[in-house]
């Protein structure tokens, strides 16, 4: 055992020594040579031991970031052999892991359009095509919830074991990627602004550095992050980050599974405040089975969105109007919207949180079905904005009603 130990560290030391190299800017086609010929044994953990080790010895975790896609490439032949990380449906891995296969699905899209756009002859409409990109970046933005599951929950554990030095690198990185992100779908509702070919260039110039950072963190996490925290952490650990999950949402992806450490719970779920096995509200009190039961018996949606522009509750009903995925919950519900429609949402937000206004409704023709849709500002009891409820109804049959129905009389079971 010591022998494999020090061999580790002997590979350690000679990585830790040629990333020192990158560092003082030796090429990085020389350093890869050295790496290829010495080091055909190294794995996921000689890279995260590296990291850890030169945190340790003095290099800021920034200096690391800015070197961090450089030594992924220069290991990427050894990185590659390893697996992918499988575990059981409901996993905290295996939903990062799920996450990963819908955000790779995503990327792949926007390039194929983007290959689409970069064909079009100048004078084509690229229009079109730049909002489906658009919308696709929206939908990329769910990353956040992604990340903000992995420095919340995940990273925590490494601290505990004095690892702290690769998860503040791959936070940094995070925030690169989020940056990323915005900018350019901040840049691309301006374009209607822009003429075809100017739309082109900009296209191809901004979105491909931001799908490449989203596709780079997915080829660190399965081959660096998910294998070492595998190792590191107990059932009973991945266990409380399975209950806690729920709280940050889910990227693109909702996991219909349950999961227990196979052998056995441990610690108690958490349970909501209760007073003698009730919520207690200011009118009365509901069972939590009761409240459950009575959001899902509605006769109409209802979607909460907090001060903070997230959404956070989605009624449960049978027959929702416009579906909805606990994928949605922790998203900004500007990323929940077609572009088109997004400075709508911004304007009734921007409203209710200014006090200027308590109410918008809107009401369409949908399949031959009436449609109402209502907005409300949501606030305490200073009237402090909380956030905004919608809800929306189906009001077809409503409407057609005539006359009166004072007698009993029970609608005829289909």
């Amino acid at each position: 055992m010591s022998e494999i130990i020090n061999n580790r560290q002997q590979r350690v030391e000679i990585m830790k020594s040629l990333i020192r190299q990158l560092h003082n800017g030796v090429a990085e086609e020389q350093v890869k040579h050295q790496l290829e010929t010495m080091l055909d044994e190294a794995d996921y953990g000689d890279v995260f031991l590296m990291e850890v080790q030169l945190v340790q010895e003095g290099i800021s975790a920034e200096k690391i970031q800015e070197l961090c896609d450089t030594h992924t490439r220069v290991l990427k032949k050894h990185l590659d052999l390893s697996e992918t990380p499988e575990t059981v449906p409901g996993h905290p891995i295996n939903t990062f892991v799920q996450e990963n296969r819908e955000l790779t699905k995503t990327t792949g899209q926007i390039r194929l359009l983007m290959k689409k756009l970069e064909a079009l002859p100048d004078e084509a409409d690229a229009i079109e095509p730049m909002r489906a990109i658009q919308q696709l970046l929206n939908n990329l933005m769910d990353v956040d919830k992604h990340y903000r599951r992995k420095e919340y929950l995940l990273f925590p554990y490494f601290e505990k074991n004095n690892l702290p030095g690769p998860p503040m690198v791959m936070w940094g990185k995070h925030d690169e990627a989020r940056n990323l992100l915005r900018e350019t779908i901040a840049g691309l509702q301006q374009i209607e602004s822009l003429n075809a070919a100017e739309a082109k260039a900009y296209n191809l110039f901004t979105v491909s550095p931001a799908i490449e950072t989203i596709d780079d963190m997915i080829y660190k996490e399965e081959k660096i992050m998910f294998p070492t925290a595998l190792d590191l952490l107990t059932e009973q650990d991945w266990y409380e980050i399975y209950l806690q999950s729920d709280e940050y949402g889910y990227c693109l992806y909702a996991p219909q599974f349950e999961w227990t450490p196979a052998d056995g719970v441990q610690s108690e779920l958490r349970k909501p405040a209760t007073a003698g096995g009730r919520i207690q509200m200011p009118t009365g009190s509901f069972g939590l089975d009761e409240l459950i039961a009575t959001f899902s018996t509605l006769p109409f949606d209802l979607t909460f969105v907090d001060k903070d522009d997230t959404v956070r509750y989605f009624s449960p009903g049978q027959e929702r109007i416009f579906d909805r995925s606990r994928a949605i919950l922790g998203r900004k519900v500007q990323y929940c919207h077609p572009p088109k429609s997004v400075h709508i949402v911004n304007q009734i937000v921007k409203d209710f949180k200014a006090g200027k206004q308590e109410r918008a409704r809107f009401w369409i023709n949908m399949g031959g079905k009436l449609i109402y849709i209502c907005y409300y500002a949501v606030r305490d009891t200073q009237g402090g904005y909380l956030g905004t409820l919608e809800v929306t109804q189906d009001l077809t049959e409503v409407r057609s009603l005539e006359g009166e129905q004072r007698l009993l009389a029970y609608d005829q079971a289909e």
